[in-house]
């Protein structure tokens, strides 16, 4: 699985919940969009978590651009909104 949250403290919080948990492994914690979608283009993940609300590309564009490279991939978006 991958992540994509700019809180630092809550993508390490997440990659250490996640990646901690039995059956689970994060392939990749991106802080921003940009960082992200090169990065799964060379090592494609399971399931996405993405915030919505990121600075730079919203989480709302890159999921839109990611579904274009890997239409198959389950996406699970969250916010503090």
């Amino acid at each position: 699985m991958a992540l994509v949250e700019d809180q630092a403290s809550t993508r390490e919080g997440l990659s250490l919940l996640i990646g901690g948990s039995p059956g689970f492994e994060v392939c990749g914690a991106y802080g921003s969009m940009e960082e992200a979608l090169p990065g799964m283009q060379s090592d494609p993940p399971d399931v996405l978590l993405a915030d919505i609300g990121l600075p730079g590309m919203s989480g709302i564009e890159g999921v839109r651009r990611i579904h274009e490279q890997l239409p198959d991939l389950p996406i699970l978006m969250l916010t503090v909104h």
